[in-house]
């Protein structure tokens, strides 16, 4: 069910081990090479220090420039090499952040690809196995990124017992290399039916470049928020990788503390919301010193 917290190391392994790419195996194995040193200098850094967070884009730019070139002449695109970078880069930023450090250490919390939970119905083949059967039949969304919990469920009824697992997120991430307007529909409708299942959790898209047409308005939309790590509209053409803006260091900042708030704050109080008067909307209290 869950996938490696090293999403883009097991897709270079499953790769070196693929006859599809055996002529450019000695390619792969620079590569695989390359994604190990990278790896063991991110998990060297903090995130918690501003230091940390630039060093580790620094690193991440570096990285994602030589993969992005191989990528481009001796892998197909739909094998997801370059995308799976950033994915695996959301894994080294976020660990670090206190509450899910301490959670993933003692195995509560799960980081990285995983399956996640939209809803649950019951949808029995008949009425002889509506009688017999739980016939539970759980819906998942695979997320490119999640900070989750892994849950599994036992339903029983006549003696008879259906097991399901699945991720129910805190966090929720896409990544991708453009948001284009015709994917931002789609994502919308995976954003509202995620939070169906779970209201409390954080939709975000993290896109390298930005391809929405201007006259699109995303106040009413259910993502959260659209990060665009390179601050820049969408650039095509065979130049675009030397074109292209590095990813921002303080977009990257701003992600890491608006997940941060997220995971930090009060979600759900009836108790408290009474008292402040207000029972959707938790307004954070205010310290004056």
């Amino acid at each position: 069910m869950e996938k490696s917290n090293y999403i883009h190391g097991s897709n270079i392994e499953a790769k070196l081990q693929s006859s599809k790419y055996h002529e450019v195996l000695a390619i792969l194995d620079e590569l695989h090479a390359r994604y190990i040193v990278w790896k063991d200098n991110m998990e060297a850094l903090n995130s918690e220090s501003e230091r940390g967070i630039l060093r580790k884009v620094e690193l991440l730019n570096e990285y994602k420039n030589y993969v992005d070139e191989i990528a481009a002449k001796h892998v197909d695109p739909h094998d997801k090499l370059a995308s799976s970078v950033i994915e695996e880069f959301l894994f080294h930023l976020f660990r670090d952040i206190p509450s899910v450090k301490s959670s993933s250490g003692e195995g509560l919390i799960f980081m990285g690809q995983a399956e996640a939970y939209t809803d649950m119905s019951f949808a029995p083949r008949s009425f002889m196995d509506f009688s017999e059967n739980p016939g539970v039949y759980i819906n998942r969304k695979t997320q490119d990124f999640t900070i989750s919990k892994m849950v599994k469920c036992v339903f029983e009824t006549n003696g008879k017992k259906q097991i399901a697992g699945f991720a129910v997120p805190a966090v929720a991430i896409e990544c991708k290399a453009y948001i284009p307007s015709t994917m931002l529909g789609q994502s919308a409708y995976e954003a509202n039916r995620l939070k169906q299942g779970n209201p409390y959790a954080l939709f975000l898209i993290v896109a390298e470049q930005n391809a929405l047409s201007d006259d699109i308005n995303l106040k009413n939309s259910p993502i959260d928020e659209i990060f665009i790590l390179r601050k820049e509209k969408r650039i095509q053409g065979k130049k675009r990788i030397e074109r292209r803006k590095p990813i921002d260091c303080e977009i990257v900042k701003e992600l890491y503390e608006f997940v941060k708030e997220h995971l930090n704050k009060e979600w759900f109080n009836p108790a408290k919301a009474t008292e402040r008067g207000r029972l959707i909307n938790i307004k954070e209290e205010v310290k004056v010193s």
